[in-house]
């Protein structure tokens, strides 16, 4: 699904909404689908948030677009690899946090056994507010 999104939707929806709303609104569903994971009583609900899901798979490669567009070209690999290093950070201490938040709360405590993903639902919003503070003329 995330080929599809990536190939077929990502390119006119940048032509339509522009670069910074496309990381806005793929952090925003981001943020949706973790709270559906949180909450989710049946299996629909699962499935059905595991297809939006792979809307925020336009998250990364529009913010290299705007990081591309906005460096001199003798920087462009520069800032390819913070990006890549700093999602090799996140892919790394990710897993971890989550792990330390669903330990504490698996037996009842915060929002029971989905807390960590309601966690990761407002790590998605804190981001959508990082997304939103771009400028409009740098980040389309």
């Amino acid at each position: 699904m995330g080929i599809f999104v990536q190939t077929v939707i990502l390119k006119p929806f940048n032509s339509l909404v522009g670069e910074r709303r496309v990381v806005i609104v793929s952090f925003l569903v981001g943020s949706l689908c973790n709270y559906l994971y949180g909450v989710a009583e049946t299996k629909r609900t699962i499935f059905v948030s595991a297809t939006l899901a792979s809307l925020t798979g336009m998250s990364f490669p529009t913010i290299s677009a705007i990081k591309s567009n906005n460096v001199d070209e003798m920087e462009q690999g520069r800032i390819q690899g913070a990006l890549y290093s700093l999602q090799s950070l996140a892919s790394a201490l990710g897993p971890l946090l989550l792990r330390y938040v669903y330990n504490e709360t698996k037996d009842g405590g915060g929002f029971g056994r989905g807390t960590m993903f309601i966690f990761g639902a407002g790590l998605y919003l804190v981001a959508t507010l990082f997304a939103w503070a771009l400028p409009e003329e740098e980040a389309n």
